[in-house]
């Protein structure tokens, strides 16, 4: 099997627990796009603290908004518990293209908040799901704040500058 470490990479799906008793495993997406694993063959299985496994992806299935995953010569229940917490990870160069206006989570996390005067608010350091909206997370000055992602509150997003630009109400930042 070629090395698959080099180059920084992106989660696709966490493992959360087995599946089955053939070695299968059940993971959390963490793409919106979960075609693209009828398309992975190998993958690195990343975990803080534990060293990375590159592993061959045999099959996988969705259930009840998860992805099971059969993976290359993990045939039992023992074997697939030691996965639990993994993070199945693919090249970052294998991201996939989005529309225009959108945006991955990764790539907003470190952005800097500035408003439409040039006051800065903070930087993003977390992209919440709460219900069915997404919320950025800023580290403010003196503390953390949450920021609805609508459109009505952005005027513009510059990735490469690393910049948020933004309209916010008065008196956001303070609740």
């Amino acid at each position: 099997m070629k090395v698959l470490t080099d180059g920084p990479r992106i989660s696709v799906a966490r493992v959360a627990r087995t599946q089955g008793n053939r070695g299968e495993v059940a993971a959390d997406l963490l793409t919106d796009f979960p075609e693209r694993f009828s398309h992975l063959r190998e993958v690195v299985l990343e975990k803080d603290g534990e060293a990375s496994r590159e592993l061959v992806l045999d099959s996988f299935w969705l259930h009840k908004n998860r992805v099971i995953l059969k993976f290359q010569g993990i045939d039992s229940i023992d074997q697939a518990k030691k996965l639990a917490g993994y993070e199945v990870t693919v090249l970052e160069s294998e991201k996939i293209p989005l529309p225009a206006g959108t945006y991955f989570q990764d790539d907003l996390v470190g952005c800097s908040l500035i408003g439409k005067s040039g006051e800065e608010y903070g930087k993003v350091i977390e992209v919440v799901l709460y219900g069915s909206n997404y919320l950025l997370k800023i580290q403010g000055a003196s503390r953390e704040f949450l920021v609805p992602f609508v459109e009505a509150f952005f005027l513009g997003i510059d990735l490469q500058e690393r910049l948020i630009r933004c309209d916010l109400p008065e008196g956001l930042e303070e609740l």
